[in-house]
């Protein structure tokens, strides 16, 4: 069992409550986490605890492990840190979905970069100016 400076679950709980998610490298050898700057291997072992309590989800891909923060895991790591709740992981609050290319002056007809509905002439061969010179 590893244990983990005071100060050191501090500053991961606080990511992991600002951001809603946080991303682990699998190399255990690894000196620092990057976002954290806590050693990689306690980063894991708290993520790893907070799973097993059933307050975060895990999802791994790419030798990289996710850790996503559940509505319990918000009120739990809120209640380690003495915080209030006004604090709203980034993963919680909805995105503004006003895109400019969704503009309805701005979308072209085809919805394929322009191109025309239907196959076309897929049959028909194609001529080529460049080889088919006229006889002089």
């Amino acid at each position: 069992m590893v244990q983990v400076k005071r100060q050191d679950r501090r500053k991961v709980y606080e990511y992991l409550l600002l951001e809603g998610v946080i991303v682990i490298k699998k190399d255990m050898a690894l000196p620092l986490h990057a976002e954290t700057g806590v050693k990689n291997l306690e980063v894991w072992m708290l993520l790893r605890s907070l799973r097993d309590k059933k307050l975060v989800d895990l999802v791994f891909s790419w030798q990289y492990y996710y850790y996503y923060l559940k509505a319990e895991g918000v009120k739990y790591v809120r209640d380690k840190l003495g915080i209030v709740e006004d604090v709203i992981p980034a993963t919680f609050k909805k995105a503004d979905k006003k895109f400019e290319d969704d503009a309805p002056e701005t979308r072209q007809r085809g919805g394929r970069g322009g191109r025309s509905f239907g196959r076309g002439n897929r049959g028909a061969p194609r001529r080529n100016e460049e080889t088919e010179q006229p006889a002089q």
